[in-house]
């Protein structure tokens, strides 16, 4: 399924990105090592653990500010309350879902209830803000904390590149990022909550709404001498501070989005010819990364449910078999809840639009 009037390379890069969570969480990487004794395989888990969620974020901050050019064309303010409606629609029916599937597993499965505090914190959504609650009922959730933190302060930007240019917009989430950064960085007990801080992580998230602003073919920016300089700057950064002793992770974790500028630009600006190629295999990846959001809330209480009900039920001699078509099931599973969660409130989003349109 190739969706109508959008870019299939987002949808590739959503599917690779939420793929590789799904894998991580799976341990494919380190059952296959386990089953051919090749340990080299248990290192291909490592996408999904460390670069998955920094290409999302790239992604989110591109597609955001890509669905919104046409008011910066117009020299209009941005409608935000038209905007805050759709990011709600588009973000929370599916999340909430997901947050009572993934209680109600916990529960099937261990007994375990989560604490009304720690429930109150999810149904906010504010889990991603507090060291208690990170990633204690599902542990991808927190990113969508940081998520709807970019998107409340999207407009900030917006704003000021309205006003200002994309060139002042940039500097000042820059600026930003590095007072945020260095004083985050000198704060006793850096916490996962600290540490993926959304000021930390902005200008590298706006970097996306850069690069959809600034649309051009890989080769016409690297023509430009700041824009290759930056990017080999974020490439030494990156190789360098792996080997440096405390990993600065702080730092790490704006450098890992930014690496993806390069590979991101290859890939979309590749769009005609992929989709003048679509051949079935990329057809599947297509329809993955469309219901790629339900895939990543959901894959992991799937996980759960999977490995507890084939353990309990199914006898030893088929578990394997009956494990290894869970992994192909789940995301067909999470394409039904794209289908009837996530499109019926996606198309009243559209309804919304059009009627302030």
């Amino acid at each position: 399924m190739i969706k109508k009037g959008s870019l299939i390379t987002i949808d590739l890069l959503r599917a690779a990105a939420a793929l590789g969570v799904f894998y991580y969480h799976q341990h494919v990487g380190s059952l296959l090592a386990k089953y051919t004794r090749w340990q080299a395989l248990a290192h291909t888990d490592n996408f999904g653990a460390t670069y998955a969620v920094p290409l999302f974020f790239l992604l989110s901050g591109y597609c955001i500010h890509l669905s919104n050019l046409k008011y910066l064309q117009a020299n209009k303010p941005l409608p935000l309350k038209e905007y805050y409606i759709a990011r709600f629609l588009r973000i929370y029916p599916p999340y909430l879902f997901a947050l009572l599937f993934a209680i109600a597993v916990q529960y099937f499965t261990y007994g375990k209830s989560p604490s009304t505090g720690d429930f109150l914190w999810h149904l906010l959504a504010l889990q991603g803000f507090s060291s208690a609650y990170f990633n204690t009922i599902n542990a991808v959730l927190w990113t969508i904390t940081v998520e709807i933190a970019f998107y409340l302060i999207y407009p900030l930007f917006y704003a000021v590149r309205q006003k200002g240019s994309l060139t002042k917009a940039l500097i000042f989430t820059f600026i930003v990022s590095v007072t945020s950064i260095l004083i985050c960085s000198y704060h006793d007990g850096l916490t996962f909550p600290t540490r993926f801080l959304i000021t930390n992580l902005w200008f590298a998230w706006c970097w996306g709404a850069y690069l959809a602003d600034n649309d051009q073919p890989l080769c016409l920016h690297l023509q430009k001498p700041w824009f290759l300089a930056f990017n080999l700057l974020v490439i030494v950064a990156f190789a360098a501070i792996r080997i440096i002793p405390d990993n600065l992770p702080i730092v790490f974790d704006q450098l890992n989005i930014l690496i993806w500028t390069l590979p991101f630009l290859w890939v979309i600006s590749n769009e005609q010819w992929i989709r003048s190629h679509s051949s079935l295999p990329v057809r599947i990846f297509s329809a993955i990364g469309l219901s790629s959001y339900s895939l990543y809330l959901l894959h992991q209480p799937l996980i759960i449910l999977k490995n507890y009900l084939t353990h309990r039920f199914v006898p030893e001699p088929l578990q394997l078999p009956v494990l290894s078509a869970g992994i192909v099931a789940i995301p067909a599973i999470c394409w039904l809840s794209f289908k009837y969660i996530e499109t019926p409130f996606t198309k009243r989003k559209k309804v919304l639009a059009t009627t302030a349109a």
